[in-house]
Order: structure tokens, then C-alpha cells, then sequence
């Protein structure tokens, strides 16, 4: 049976609620750097688990991080879950209660977190695409975001093995077993995913922005042993060629060796300057041809780089991470060596 009220029981209607307000902005009050590691949600290695975006879904992402980028958060707030992301406000305890403003995935599908800070002091973006295959690059992105104070920062949220298909853009890579072209899950190497149309908003939106991308360097290019012996550092522009010292890459390259000489553990290389050790300089990185003039980054290399904005940083595992084991080379020694280079205040 069902009861229904026919009004005359002596209450009053209650006021018409309106419509639906729709999503609400979540926010989480957190350390950043032990949320990006412990509760951010990635697409495991071999999984399958990376959903790749329609051109529809890719022009939409287009529209809504130009939201963000340009603080219209109203309209992410109301248009993010159409693409299966949500609008968080963090606070960082870490970082004095520092707020941010990031796009998360509802459901996980291996499509990015992105955040901004209004209020950074540059307008500089730090980028991890290999979060699970570079060790500790995730939660060392938010240390140097904190550290030299960045406007953007892009996590990518899967492996870059998670999708067996390959991506269309050129290069090679035996990183997921067998020599072949990159993976579709590989954000540093495919232009259709949202982690790429990110850093090329950021790029293009700002004339100023330079992209810090945090790379892991295995022991055999980059060996870490604790001694003068260890190679911390291989900086790239993305290029092979030489380069005038004035070249941010070389400039970094030379402060980064400053920070690392009173060490006595390791040094720091650049693609850039005159040696016969190049390796790892990233030339096959999608964002890092687009940001050096390259239109059709997919396909071909890039071949200006006066001026370049774009810093690829393959790194040993020691300046990866903080162990509290008494190493001196840890990510505070790359944020030192990016201030001075940069001139940060």
C-alpha cells in the first residue's frame, strides 16, 4: 500500500529545493607528496587497464584544462565529470597549507592528474610520465614543485607498459620486454593522450613556462653506488648537439655539478655539451619536439632549440628520492640546482 499526503495535515509544503546544484569541488586536506604516493590511483604494468581517449574525449580534455589553465573553475567544476574526472581542491600540510587546484579520475583508466597553483611564484610546469617505471619521479615531482615553486604539475596515472597496443609516433623502446615501438600507454611518446595535450596547453598558454620533465635512469647509464663513480644526472634539451652554455640545459647542468662536487658522489652530464657520452637525451619525447618547435611531434624531431624551454632530466636513483639514510643526493639537490639556474626567487 502506498500513503500519500493530501495536504491537510497541518505542515506546510517545504520550499521548492531547486534544481540539482550539480558536482561540487572535493576538497582533501593532505600531505601532497603521500597522496600523490599512497592514495592516487595508477594502472598497474601489463594490466590492460589504460583506456585510450576517443577524438571526441581529447577535444573535450582540449576545452577543459584551458579551463583550468585560465581559472575558469566554475566551468571545470561542471563540465570535468563528462570525461570522467572531478575538480579537487587540495591543501597541502606539506607545504604550509599551500592550495592547489587539481583534475583527478572518477573511475581509474590511466589518464592523468593535473594540478595548478594560482599563486606560484613562476609559471614553470614539472611532469612525470613514468611514475611506476621511474621510481619515486611521482612523489618527487611534488617536492620540486614545492621546492621551486611551479605553477603546474602533470602526473601521468599509468605504466608506461599498462597498454600492449603501440603508438603511432616514432621510436623505439625494449623498456616493456621485447624491442618495439612505444605503447599507446606511454604518455612521453604518444600525442593523443590527455598527459601530452596538457604540457602543450601549458606550453602554449604561456610564453614564459619552462616543462621540468623527471625521468628514472637505470644503474647501467646511471649508475648510483654512492661514490664519485655515479653518474646523478644525464639533462637534456632535446637534442644531441651542442649548445651554447647560456642553453637552460647547460646552465642547469653547471649548477647541478656545483651542488654535486663538495658531495664526492657522482656528477652531473649534459646531451649538450662536448662529450662523447650522450645518451638517454630524449630526442623521441612527443612534448619535448612540440615545445622545440616541431609541429608534427608524432612523427619527426624536433630541430631549434635557441632558447629551448624544455628540460628532460634522466636522473639515478639516489637524486630520485629522500631515504633519510644520511644521502646527500636526493631531490633537494636538483630543486637547489633548478633555483640557481633559474634565478628563482
Amino acid at each position: 500500500m502506498t500513503l500519500t499526503s493530501c495536504g491537510g495535515n497541518g505542515h506546510a509544503p517545504g520550499p521548492d529545493p531547486g534544481p540539482d546544484p550539480g558536482p561540487v569541488v572535493v576538497e582533501l586536506v593532505v600531505d601532497f607528496s603521500d597522496y600523490v604516493s599512497d592514495s592516487l590511483r595508477y594502472v598497474q604494468r601489463f594490466s590492460e587497464g589504460y583506456t585510450v581517449p576517443s577524438a571526441s574525449e581529447l577535444s573535450q580534455f582540449d576545452a577543459l584544462s584551458a579551463s583550468l589553465l585560465n581559472q575558469g573553475l566554475e566551468t571545470v567544476r561542471i563540465t570535468s565529470g563528462n570525461i570522467n574526472f572531478e575538480l579537487l581542491k587540495v591543501i597541502d600540510t606539506g607545504a604550509n597549507n599551500n592550495e592547489l587546484y587539481c583534475l583527478r579520475e572518477i573511475a581509474l583508466r590511466g589518464q592523468g592528474f593535473y594540478c595548478v597553483d594560482f599563486d606560484a611564484v613562476t609559471t614553470n610546469h614539472v611532469s612525470a610520465p613514468h611514475p611506476l617505471h621511474d621510481r619515486n619521479t611521482n612523489t618527487e615531482s611534488v617536492v620540486v614543485m614545492r621546492g621551486t615553486h611551479a605553477k603546474f604539475l602533470s602526473v601521468s596515472t599509468t605504466h608506461r607498459c599498462s597498454n600492449a597496443a603501440t603508438s603511432s609516433c616514432s621510436g623505439t623502446t625494449s623498456v616493456c620486454g621485447t624491442s618495439g615501438p612505444y605503447k599507446v600507454s606511454d604518455p612521453a611518446h604518444n600525442v593523443d593522450t590527455f598527459f601530452h595535450r596538457f604540457g602543450v596547453g601549458v606550453h602554449d598558454g604561456s610564453a614564459t613556462a619552462r616543462t621540468i620533465q623527471l625521468h628514472g635512469c637505470g644503474a647501467t647509464a646511471c649508475p648510483s653506488n654512492g661514490d664519485n663513480g655515479d653518474i646523478v644526472a644525464r639533462l637534456s634539451a632535446g637534442t644531441t648537439d651542442n649548445l651554447p652554455d647560456t642553453e637552460f640545459v647547460n646552465v642547469l647542468n653547471t649548477e647541478l655539478n656545483e651542488e654535486l662536487t663538495p658531495l664526492q658522489m657522482g656528477s652531473s652530464l649534459s646531451c649538450s655539451e662536448p662529450s662523447s657520452d650522450k645518451q638517454l637525451c630524449g630526442t623521441t619525447n612527443v612534448l619535448g619536439r612540440y615545445i622545440n618547435g616541431q609541429a608534427d611531434s608524432c612523427q619527426n624531431a624536433a630541430s631549434s632549440f635557441n632558447n629551448s624551454r624544455w628540460l628532460h632530466i634522466e636522473q639515478n636513483s639516489n637524486m630520485r628520492q629522500d631515504d633519510g639514510a644520511g644521502d646527500q643526493v636526493t631531490p633537494a639537490t636538483l630543486l637547489n640546482a633548478i633555483n640557481d639556474a633559474f634565478d628563482t626567487p
